[in-house]
């Protein structure tokens, strides 16, 4: 028996000890819960660890870490509004911490909300320095936002820390050949692609940089392993097809070029005269 309990027997009625007992009951709950949300979370039930964890925010409001917990596991299923107001709740209760700001960045970057997501993640940074993830993020929320000397900086510093991280190494290359580096981005893509040859976003940068730079003939074996990995990339089929017609290959020019108008003619795309030209020609009409 409880201390609770034994005190409720012995006050035999009395209201007042309940009220004393309540808050470190509902603490113990809401640990309990939190807890369980945390080993659903680790064996992949996601929907079971949803439970737990707003059970645990339930018994304890103030309880940030499952408001974290809460919070990660609603980005982790896209449900991403919600995701930002445990994140937020997050950072109102620990507001000289960083997790509440960088969840909200990483939520913030994935909503498009780029302006937003730049002054959370700059919050992020700055309370933990130690935040790589956060700071990558920084990268990309200022790439999008066309800041991208600045993006390039903060990629520069997020790869000194994990200077094996390919997706930074990715992301740094896009940044490079927006702004014309495209002799760097192609150096640091070779080295990524070198750790995993068959990666559809490594291949598909690659290619983007060799077109770029009129090696059309390189970029065409590229396009064709990331398209491989995402047959659906309308823009991807029009690029190859572009590379395959620079290349004097027009058979295999107008296959992709056709595929390209498949897609975008599934998404509803109207303004296709230009490619239905292309393959015209090419087909001698």
């Amino acid at each position: 028996m409880n201390v609770c309990t034994r005190s409720l027997l012995l006050a035999a009625g009395l209201m007042l000890i309940p009220a004393i007992c309540a808050p470190n009951v509902r603490a113990d709950a809401a640990e309990a819960h939190y807890r369980l949300a945390l080993s659903h979370k680790k064996a992949g039930k996601l929907e079971d660890a949803e439970r737990e964890a707003r059970l645990a925010v339930l018994q304890r409001p103030d309880h940030a870490a499952a408001h974290y917990t809460l919070g990660s596991l609603l980005r982790q299923r896209n449900q991403l509004e919600d995701a930002l107001i445990s994140f937020r709740r997050v950072r109102e209760l620990e507001p000289t911490n960083g997790p509440g700001f960088a969840g909200e960045g990483s939520v913030l970057l994935r909503l498009k909300r780029f302006d937003e997501a730049v002054m959370a993640l700059r919050q992020a940074v700055a309370l933990d320095p130690a935040d790589n993830t956060s700071l990558a993020n920084l990268g990309n929320a200022l790439r999008k936002q066309g800041k991208t000397d600045e993006a390039i900086a903060t990629y520069r510093r997020a790869l000194a820390k994990d200077p094996e991280n390919l997706e930074l190494l990715n992301n740094l290359s896009v940044a490079l050949r927006n702004e014309g580096k495209t002799t760097e981005a192609l150096q640091l893509l070779e080295r990524a692609l070198q750790e995993r040859p068959n990666d559809a976003a490594l291949n598909e940068n690659m290619a983007k940089a060799l077109r770029s730079e009129k090696r059309y003939a390189e970029a065409i074996p590229h396009y064709e392993k990331a398209l491989a990995f995402n047959s659906r990339n309308s823009g991807g089929w029009f690029d190859l097809g572009y590379c395959y017609e620079q290349t004097k290959q027009k058979q295999q020019a107008v296959s992709a070029y056709k595929k390209h108008l498949e897609l975008e003619r599934l998404s509803g795309a109207k303004d296709t005269e230009h490619v239905t030209e292309r393959i015209n020609k090419l087909e001698g009409k």
